[in-house]
């Protein structure tokens, strides 16, 4: 590595470590008022509170670290641009992409760690703070073991998938059970019912219905109405706590696992979990595409480029988010294909910011 290589990412890791930490604080601190009257409502001791934002902190990294990447790129781009060192550095034969090359390294690099991050220990941990202020602030549990986790799933040997809006730890309960058996990837049985017990090795379900399915995913018959049914999944309340997590704090393996035993139940659905995976692939690289835009606009050196580069860079990057948000609600309304809906915005941006490093003086 160059001696100017160096010295231009030792400047940029620097602003970028002060960002996230700057931004981690705001963020906790406008979340914290925000809940402010639920913990003091809940009398929580500070501890629960800081084991909540303990294990949230890899979900808000993932969030920040884009607004980080940007705030940090323009500050150090224009601050070498105020010295005149960007000046010195091209009239010295160094080229705009020479230039800007360790910039996008690193914004390549921050992208796969957040994919990282994300795939590996955003699933679980978000699960456990998710747990954390649902059971022992909300509903102001004592003890860890009895908090209450949301939207609980559970793919059971047989092919069964098993789906809870909540799962009581202490007294191992699920409530609004929704079991599925599939057979060829094809949703044959559905049984509902209000909760679900675990005793003596096996799941006791109450007030339940049963439905019978055809190969298109729908209701066939009469559906059958019990009091009680006994189930056989062959699976205990730990399974559940190990594999709880929402849709939103799957990784793309858990995801894919999920669609596939839903396949045959509701093609609105399909297409809505197809734009959620490609995009939970497409989303830890909004850092790089952000460098992209950001960096070729900072570092021109024409009078007042500097702030007019900050600004035009920021109100793309509003522009991004927006143009992000009506292709995934379009994908999501089957209205665009789920790819392309997913990875149009970064494609598109990338290709601007080519552009611009390119054009770039």
């Amino acid at each position: 590595m160059r001696i100017l290589d160096r010295y231009l990412l030792n400047s940029f890791i620097g602003a970028l470590i002060y960002c996230l930490c700057l931004f981690f604080i705001l963020f906790i601190v406008i979340d914290a008022f925000n809940n402010l009257d639920e913990f003091l409502k809940s009398g929580v001791d500070l501890r629960i509170i800081g084991s909540y934002y303990l294990f949230s902190m890899p979900m808000i990294l993932i969030q920040v670290v884009p607004v980080a990447v940007l705030v940090s790129v323009l500050y150090v781009l224009g601050s070498l641009n105020r010295h005149n060192e960007i000046i010195a550095m091209k009239a010295s034969g160094v080229s705009a992409f020479h230039i800007l090359a360790p910039y996008l390294f690193m914004g390549a690099l921050i992208s796969f760690s957040v994919f990282m991050v994300s795939e590996k220990v955003v699933p679980k941990a978000s699960v456990t703070s998710a747990s954390i202020m649902e059971g022992l602030i909300e509903k102001g549990k004592k003890n860890f073991g009895d908090r209450i986790i949301k939207n609980v799933t559970l793919f059971a040997k047989g092919s069964r998938m098993v789906y809870a809006r909540e799962f009581e730890v202490a007294t191992d309960t699920l409530y609004d059970v929704v079991v599925l058996d599939d057979e060829k990837r094809l949703v044959q049985t559905k049984i509902t019912g209000k909760k679900a017990v675990y005793k003596n090795g096996l799941w006791h379900m109450y007030e339940a219905i049963q439905f019978q399915m055809n190969n298109h995913g729908e209701i066939e018959g009469e559906p059958q109405f019990l009091d009680s049914l006994v189930l056989n999944l062959d699976a205990r309340p730990a399974d559940f706590l190990k594999e709880s997590s929402q849709i939103e704090t799957m990784n793309t393996k858990q995801l894919k696992e999920y669609m596939d035993h839903l396949r045959g139940t509701s093609q609105k659905l399909a297409k809505k979990l197809m734009v959620d995976f490609h995009y939970k692939i497409a989303f830890p690289f909004v850092s790089f595409v952000v460098m992209l835009i950001g960096a070729p606009l900072a570092m021109r050196n024409e009078r007042g480029a500097a702030l007019k580069g900050i600004g035009t860079s920021v109100g793309i990057v509003a522009i991004y988010y927006g143009i992000n948000s009506l292709c995934l609600a379009f994908g999501k309304g089957g209205h665009l294909p789920p790819l392309f809906s997913a990875w149009f915005s970064n494609l598109f941006f990338a290709a601007y910011g080519i552009y611009l490093i390119k054009t770039n003086p």
